[in-house]
């Protein structure tokens, strides 16, 4: 049993990507497990699933969304996270990436789940694709003259590409209203924190730094700082 977990760990970090493997490894394992419980009448997507007007009963589904994955167009989101996702995880490190992503998907998520509070509608949200739209984004501010080929034949810079991409959002929600296509596209505000002046432009280690948060060994800061404080009262 050690030695698949070594191995799978070994995978995970071969190409120094483990946020970004470990969330396609989770997705393909969701979809495997819905198919075979479905059998059962069991319906595991809706675990994960958001659902933006009853997010309360599963609150963890504001972060897990991501994870459900289940059509054609899910699988290219799966394969443009390996692409720009890896990119970005290799330049940041795992905490800077992880906090990013993390960010993305939880201010899109708030953002539709106000809107449908506003408008009394509840929306079920999956996929890649909405937390993809900040990564897009910010992957674009970094490297905005790398050249791509769209559907493999036509070749676009990236800025563009992250135009199209978060165009192709918006109006995906438009047919709702036009609040819930801003917030579809909300975590774009999240990719400015992470580029140009924004805090995190340096990576989190370094606003860390900058803000004397405690990094490596904070818990044994803490416990230190604790036993000083109880020598003080004693004396």
């Amino acid at each position: 049993m050690n030695q698949y977990v070594r191995n799978f760990r070994r995978f995970l970090y071969r190409e120094y990507i483990p946020l970004t493997k470990g969330i396609i490894v989770l997705s393909l394992v969701l979809f495997l497990g819905h198919h075979l419980l479905s059998l059962f009448r069991i319906n595991l997507f809706s675990l994960f699933r958001f659902q933006t007007l009853r997010w309360w009963w599963r609150p963890w589904t504001l972060l897990t969304y991501p994870l459900v994955n289940w059509g054609l167009g899910d699988l290219f989101a799966l394969l443009w996270l390996w692409f720009i996702g890896g990119s970005l995880e290799r330049t940041w490190g795992g905490q800077t990436y992880g906090l990013f992503l993390g960010l993305a998907t939880g201010v899109t998520s708030l953002a539709l789940a106000f809107v449908s509070w506003v408008f009394g509608r509840n929306i079920p949200v999956t996929g890649l694709w909405l937390p993809l739209t900040g990564l897009t984004w910010v992957w674009a501010k970094l490297y905005p003259d790398r050249e791509l080929l769209f559907w493999g034949l036509i070749p676009i810079q990236a800025q563009w590409l992250a135009w199209i991409h978060a165009g192709l959002i918006f109006f995906n929600y438009l047919g709702y209203n036009l609040l819930f296509a801003l917030a579809a596209v909300s975590s774009i505000a999240v990719a400015y924190l992470f580029t140009g002046h924004g805090p995190f432009a340096r990576g989190f280690r370094y606003w860390a730094w900058t803000h004397n948060y405690p990094g490596k060994g904070w818990a044994e800061k803490l416990k230190n700082q604790w036993r000083r404080r109880r020598f003080k009262v004693i004396k």
